[in-house]
């Protein structure tokens, strides 16, 4: 077996000092391969196997044998490598290639007469969920799983190729395919040296380090809530902590997950450069690039991690970033049978890695983002994964005052930027990045310095709307902030600021409470259809300014009855994300939902009649202002309730 490596390995000292490997046995393995990918397999099949378990495999009469390989490459040569060992009455290499692809039932039938029949079987396949038949994973009397070629396997190969182990040899190698490896071998051209010089121009051409953006210290952040306190908190551990007693009790996993625009990858960026670390990026989609085929994506993914885990021992450590982590589908989502078949494989590859690289002692600090938490399998969260979720949330004003100091610089050093802050509350680190960049561009193209109006111009942008239009807006805008005070919302802002698509917006703070009951979701669907019904009752007919709010008050109204168990069933359907997808298949469910709607609207119509004098007055300040925060929108709800209090108290008198 090839073993760990204890020193460096050295040219001229025998191989087995330090691999393990057994010359004669490795020589043997050259003049059976004849070529450097067989006896790549070779090696990596010995190192997999415990003198036990290759008694058994030359020798146990009717086993049945199952062979994991790393990936679709090795799979032929694992298949000849395993035949040159021993005799089997049936051997098979399953790869997904096109003269090999199949279902996993395929083939049942001849796998299953020949394990009946009492014959020795092997089955060779990188991905068995995917092309095995259930059958046969679930009979193998053994299940053999190779791992990938360590750095020792590969000097083990060198020294069978060229006679002489390599002085030095990345660890990097690990993250390298078959096809990789095998072209930088050969058959030993250049010797140990000149095979050496082509893994690391392999390794060099395919390297994954992203360079880093410029941004401060993670110690001088604003706005990055919990997972900033995090990292700052790694931080410390990592300059007070001994190295190896960091990497190997350091909380160092976690999950980011916030709106676009956040600064998830700012944070990790700070991180990197506080910390002096390489970094390193990955995704979903990147693991998709060039191919869809599931051999070559698995094979993607194995790369980025693997990959990290050996840059971190050949350093000083590394971070990894997997970015979009939502996009791989949660084992708990559904999937229809062929969807599922699919992506199961990629999911249990995906689960493997993390828990691999995120083990103590791996020096990787593992970090996943998101944008959408409730899609995550939650196998990925469990310790020893990623462990768990931290929110990154929208900087207040405060947080977003200083977000806007930074990106400044020098610029509008003495100016006071709270009212900038203030009327770009709601606003993302994003967003402050976009304004400061437009106001330089405005005091440019100018010949001047950069005023605050200029970066009030852009963060409150001129408007070319109508003053109908406008009205409009602030009276919708006005019945969803006064709607959802009557509940208890603690509204943060109200704007008319047009922004993409959306021609205004009302900011409200979530509330203490953990859970929600049946009156708690109602009161969410009745604030979202608060502006449609104030557009109505100020007679200025329905438009198409509440699409975004219909379709959020009707996948609360959904997920109400199909996934909280609060219409009258306790069947869970689906998570409260895909509860709207159910309407179009299910007429039922359509009009339960409708009329749900129906009677919230007619709730909403009401609560704005009630309070139509205050809709207006605060639809009339914005106007004015453009912007109200939170304290002008609780001044004015103050003055308004003393309004009302001496109306009533002159009624009573007069009564």
């Amino acid at each position: 077996m090839v073993r760990s490596l204890k020193k460096p390995l050295v040219d001229d000292v025998p191989t087995e000092e330090y691999l393990g490997v057994d010359q004669e046995r490795a020589g043997t393995a050259l003049r059976r391969a004849g070529s450097s990918l067989t006896l790549l397999a070779s090696l990596l099949l010995e190192e997999a196997m415990t003198p036990e378990i290759r008694h058994r495999v030359t020798s146990e009469r009717g086993l049945a044998v199952l062979v994991e390989a790393p990936s679709a490459a090795w799979v032929p040569h694992l298949r000849r490598a395993l035949a040159q060992i021993a005799k089997w009455g049936l051997i098979e290499g399953r790869d997904g290639s096109y003269q090999a692809r199949r279902k996993p039932t395929d083939g049942a039938a001849e796998l299953v007469e020949a394990v009946a029949a009492g014959q020795r079987v092997a089955v060779i396949c990188h991905a068995p969920e995917a092309h095995v038949p259930p059958a046969f994973i679930a009979a193998a009397d053994l299940r053999l799983r190779t791992g990938r070629p360590t750095a020792a396997l590969v000097a083990a190969a060198i020294r069978a190729l060229t006679g002489r182990t390599p002085r030095k040899l990345p660890t990097s190698v690990e993250g390298l395919d078959l096809p990789e490896l095998a072209l930088a071998l050969r058959s030993g051209a250049g010797g140990a040296t000149g095979c050496v010089k082509r893994l690391q121009r392999t390794l060099a051409a395919r390297a994954s380090s992203a360079p880093l953006r410029e941004v401060p210290l993670v110690h001088n952040l604003h706005g990055m809530g919990e997972p900033g306190g995090w990292a700052r908190r790694l931080v410390d551990d990592f300059h007070t902590m001994r190295p190896e007693l960091f990497w190997r009790e350091a909380d160092k996993c976690s999950v980011w997950a916030g709106d676009p625009g956040t600064g998830k990858t700012s944070l990790a960026h700070s991180l990197a450069l506080s910390l002096g670390l390489e970094f390193r990026e990955t995704s979903v989609a990147a693991w998709f690039e060039g191919s869809s085929y599931l051999d070559k994506t698995i094979a993607a993914l194995v790369e980025a991690f693997a990959g990290a885990r050996a840059r971190g021992r050949e350093g000083r450590g590394v971070i990894l970033f997997c970015d979009e982590l939502d996009a791989l589908p949660s084992r708990e989502g559904g999937e229809d049978d062929r969807t599922g078949s699919y992506w199961k494989p990629m999911q249990q590859a995906y689960l493997r890695e993390v828990e691999a690289t995120a083990a103590a002692g791996e020096r990787v600090i593992l970090i996943g983002a998101t944008n959408h938490p409730r899609r995550l399998d939650p196998a990925l969260l469990r310790p020893g994964r990623f462990g768990r979720v931290i929110s990154v949330p929208r900087p207040d004003a405060s947080a977003l005052e200083g977000i806007l100091r930074q990106h400044l610089g020098e610029d509008l050093a003495e100016a006071d930027l709270a009212r900038a802050a203030l009327a770009g509350l709601g606003g993302t680190g994003a967003d402050v990045t976009a304004w400061v960049r437009g106001a330089r561009r405005s005091a440019r193209v100018a010949g001047r310095s950069m005023t605050l109006d200029d970066l009030l111009d852009e963060v409150l942008p001129p408007d070319d709307r109508s003053a109908d239009d406008l009205w409009r807006c602030a009276v919708h805008e006005a019945a969803h902030g006064v709607v959802a005070h009557a509940f208890g919302g603690q509204v943060r802002k109200v704007s008319i600021v047009a922004s993409g698509r959306r021609g205004g917006s009302t900011v409200i703070a979530p509330g203490d409470a953990q859970t929600l009951g049946k009156d708690g979701l109602q009161a969410l669907v009745v604030s979202a259809l608060a502006g449609r019904a104030a557009e109505e009752a100020f007679g200025l007919g329905v438009s198409t300014g509440a699409h975004d709010d219909l379709a959020h008050a009707t996948g609360i109204a959904a997920s109400a009855r199909v996934s909280f168990g609060l219409g009258g069933t306790l069947v869970h359907r689906a998570p409260m994300e895909r509860a709207a997808t159910l309407l179009e298949g299910d007429p039922e469910l359509r009009a339960s939902v409708g009329r749900d709607l129906q009677r919230a609207y007619v709730a909403a119509s009401g609560h704005v009649r009630d309070r139509r004098n205050l809709v207006e007055a605060l639809a009339r300040l914005l106007l004015t202002e453009r912007v109200v925060d939170g304290g002008d929108f609780m001044r004015l709800m103050a003055a308004h309730d003393r309004a009302q209090a001496a109306l009533d108290g002159q009624e009573a008198c007069h009564g």
